[in-house]
């Protein structure tokens, strides 16, 4: 019975560990390039102090794009000092443009910097400006909110 429980305590507590590097949210994604706008859904996992993953999938409404799906990794080595939470990540990662039609998917670049501050205890605004490098290169803006 003890050997259970202090099983049962360990993957508790990696469980609200692993939780508390995870977060999800929702936004809008923006192509200069053609104006197309879509929404999505993301997830950010935080790996250490340093690096963090993220991951992202929008639907695009009218547009020579159908979807994207992009695969970032994000850096915050560095200190812009105390501005009340808001943070700059620079990040660099790798997308799937699909267009449809006669167009078809294409893998691409993914280069920026994200800004993230906190509006409550639980919610976080997001802005990310972003160059997509490949065929089809344009710059792209996404906001939302992480929760």
């Amino acid at each position: 019975m003890l050997r259970l429980l202090t099983i049962s305590i360990f993957i508790l507590f990696c469980t609200i560990e692993g939780f508390s590097q995870f977060k999800v949210g929702s936004g809008a994604n923006f192509f200069f390039d053609g104006g197309a706008l879509g929404i999505g859904g993301r997830s950010h996992y935080t790996i250490n102090e340093d690096f963090a993953a993220q991951g992202s999938f929008h639907f695009y409404f009218d547009s020579f794009v159908d979807w994207t799906l992009d695969f970032d990794v994000h850096y915050s080595g560095f200190d812009l000092g105390d501005l009340e939470g808001f943070r700059l990540t620079p990040f660099a990662g790798l997308g799937i443009i699909n267009a449809g039609g006669n167009f078809g998917s294409s893998g691409n670049l993914n280069l920026g910097i994200q800004g993230l501050t906190p509006i409550t205890e639980s919610l976080d605004l997001y802005i990310e400006p972003k160059i997509i490098i490949g065929s089809g290169s344009t710059l792209a803006i996404a906001t939302g909110v992480y929760f």
